[in-house]
């Protein structure tokens, strides 16, 4: 609910959105269409199949200029999320309102 919650006020918002139920179905929609940039991406750490932080490393392989943005409900989630020297995290955490997701979209994609 909160990720088509999400989906929606992104688009109302004008952004081109799109929606995967986990990280596996999100990579596939990814390279089912090479030609689409992805300016960000909203993820949970944890998630079935393929985890935020997987998807997040797989999607800049190919996309080395996509933002991501992490959200999870236990912070003790982002201490999984470093790793990468110099690649800052940015972490919303769960649960938000709708104004903080589109308030740090935003502040993420003019960063």
């Amino acid at each position: 609910m909160v990720r088509e919650l999400g989906a929606s006020l992104l688009s109302r918002l004008g952004y081109d959105v799109l929606v995967a139920s986990n990280g596996r179905q999100a990579l596939n929609l990814i390279h089912a269409d090479r030609s689409r940039t992805i300016h960000a991406l909203v993820t949970d750490v944890v998630m079935p199949e393929l985890g935020g932080k997987d998807l997040a490393d797989s999607l800049r392989i190919i996309s080395p200029q996509t933002k991501v943005i992490f959200c999870s409900g236990y912070t003790e989630d982002v201490a999984s999320l470093r790793g990468e020297a110099g690649a800052p995290i940015v972490f919303i955490p769960k649960p938000y309102t709708m104004a903080v997701l589109a308030r740090k979209v935003r502040e993420v994609l003019d960063s």
